[in-house]
């Protein structure tokens, strides 16, 4: 049975610059002053590439003002993919019924494309950069079609995905014979796009698909398409557990010329999503991090496995999720591990840190506390290293960080901040209570012993300690907290070292100002 495709193809067209600026990137002819005149005929596009030209992500000394230079810097094969870009954008965001779900599809295509850019970055080629770029930011038109083609049906579809963790593909499968990968790749078709881009498209959801054309073979863009719609799916979708599992196996299946970790592909798009985001108008604060994509991922198998246990539920489970379903979950309990642990020290890591410290920010907010902060900085540092070794720098740190933990209360947290400094957590705190903790980790640090090669290192640290009210948001009475609590142990090093200061946020109207509440006099050190 031959499907009739008509009725899903008619999605407002592309604005006459983006479909000139397509045409001119697959032309190999083509150059960067036709693609700047093409621009020009939209002054809006004009300032939003300048906008991206003095971003970080180029670096660049002193303000780009030109068009010409703009595109210069940039390289044809990333602006005309840029354009395309923006014009999806300002459609996804007019006013329509479903306003919210074209939001969420334009967020997704951005973190597809710019997936689909950092893994094709390694293969050097600035073009197939782009064409990897291009690729994957309409690898979701078929979406936009069918929301607009059956909105009801389509709602369903995206419903069952969410709520029984089911890929959206497969649910699309049942729903209408085809998946959106599929009317995609008409649609870039009906657009003139190459044949390989396309086909890399409908390549996505068919696992039976080993080339972009019969008997051909293996081509990256095919690859690194795929592994960007799994990236895509863990950041954007709403099925953790089965995105997480399928980005890890496409990673190990597909050799890249340097192989990457599911969390250091995610940190990398990230990253390059902050250096961008506010160019196409969208935060990179609504997507979770890998701490928390994996946290969802847990929830999620534990959740599906008790579905599973009830009568007649498991045939809207997915296999994947039902078999081995205790190997997955420690996997993913590994990953979450890691991801919050500091690899040298196995405490947390700053990333994790902060996330506590917003969380219990807003804990004690409501219950009316003052949360404290302690900021431990190695005094001397440097001198072990150069001393002993950064061998025994890596030994001093590991017994500075088991000191911390086994001083501190259950109830506090301590972590790894970078380099020498430590930061802990202190519940529920006031500044003479703070003095007593100063005091205590201050004394079981000089008190521990580092033994290296024989040799034992005398170890000392300077404590800065820093309480108050939860006022403002939490992320920015975090900031005031640390720079206190940091300002503190600065004062403690220009005090002479081995000793503690003791700060208080204390408020003032809306605003928040430190006040020394105690010092400790620096303690003599026998080497």
């Amino acid at each position: 049975m031959t499907t009739d495709f008509s009725q899903f193809t008619r999605i407002p067209s592309l604005p006459t610059v983006a479909i000139e600026a397509l045409k001119l990137f697959h032309d190999t002819n083509s150059s960067n002053e036709q693609l700047v005149s093409v621009i020009r005929k939209d002054p809006a596009m004009v300032g939003k590439l300048l906008k991206v030209a003095n971003s970080s992500k180029y670096g660049t000394r002193g303000e780009v003002t030109d068009l010409g230079r703009a595109v210069m810097l940039m390289g044809r094969t990333a602006a005309a993919p840029l354009v395309l870009s923006f014009s999806l954008a300002k459609q996804s965001m007019e006013k329509s019924d479903h306003l919210e779900h074209y939001r969420r599809f334009w967020l997704r295509s951005f973190v597809q494309a710019t997936a689909a850019e950092l893994l094709a970055s390694q293969y050097g080629s600035p073009a197939f950069r782009g064409e990897c770029y291009t690729t994957s930011i309409l690898a979701g038109l078929g979406k936009l079609a069918l929301l607009k083609a059956e909105p009801v049906k389509y709602l369903e579809c995206l419903r069952r995905a969410k709520t029984e963790g089911i890929p959206l593909p497969r649910v699309e499968q049942e729903t209408f014979g085809f998946n959106h990968s599929k009317l995609s790749s008409i649609l870039l078709q009906q657009m003139g796009l190459p044949e390989r881009c396309h086909a890399a498209i409908r390549g996505i959801n068919d696992p039976n698909m080993t080339a972009l054309k019969a008997g051909g073979e293996k081509h990256p863009l095919l690859e690194v398409t795929r592994l960007a719609d799994a990236v895509a799916s863990l950041l954007c979708d709403e099925t953790p557990a089965i995105s997480l599992i399928h980005l890890e196996e496409s990673l190990a299946n597909f050799m890249l010329p340097k192989q990457l970790s599911v969390e250091e592909v995610v940190g990398g798009v990230q990253e390059q999503l902050d250096a961008t985001a506010q160019s196409f108008d969208i935060s990179p604060d609504q997507l979770p991090s890998t701490s928390d994509l994996l946290q969802d991922a847990l929830e999620e198998m534990s959740r599906l496995a008790d579905l599973a246990s009830q009568e007649n539920s498991s045939q809207s489970i997915p296999i994947e999720l039902l078999e081995e379903n205790g190997r997955l979950k420690r996997r993913v309990a590994d990953l979450l591990h890691v991801s919050r642990v500091d690899a040298l020290t196995g405490i947390c890591n700053r990333a994790y840190l902060l996330q506590e410290l917003s969380e219990r920010a807003a804990l004690h907010r409501v219950r009316g506390w003052s949360l404290g902060m302690a900021v431990i900085d190695i005094d001397h540092f440097k001198k072990i290293n150069d001393t002993y070794g950064h061998q025994a720098g890596d030994q001093a740190l590991k017994i500075v960080a088991e000191t911390l933990r086994n001083t501190i209360r259950d109830s506090d947290i301590v972590g790894r901040y970078g380099g020498e400094e430590f930061v802990v957590l202190l519940e529920d705190s006031n500044s003479v209570g703070l003095a007593v903790v100063g005091e205590r980790l201050r004394s079981k640090i000089q008190q521990s012993v580092c033994v290296f090669e024989g040799k034992t290192i005398p170890i000392t640290a300077s404590v800065g300690l820093a309480e108050g009210k939860v006022i403002g948001p939490e992320q920015e009475f975090g900031e005031k907290l640390f720079a206190a609590a940091d300002a503190a142990m600065y004062r403690a090093k220009h005090s002479g070292r081995n000793c503690f200061v003791v700060d208080s946020l204390v408020q003032e109207g809306d605003c928040l100002r430190t006040c020394e509440r105690s010092r400790s006099k620096p303690e003599l050190v026998v080497a």
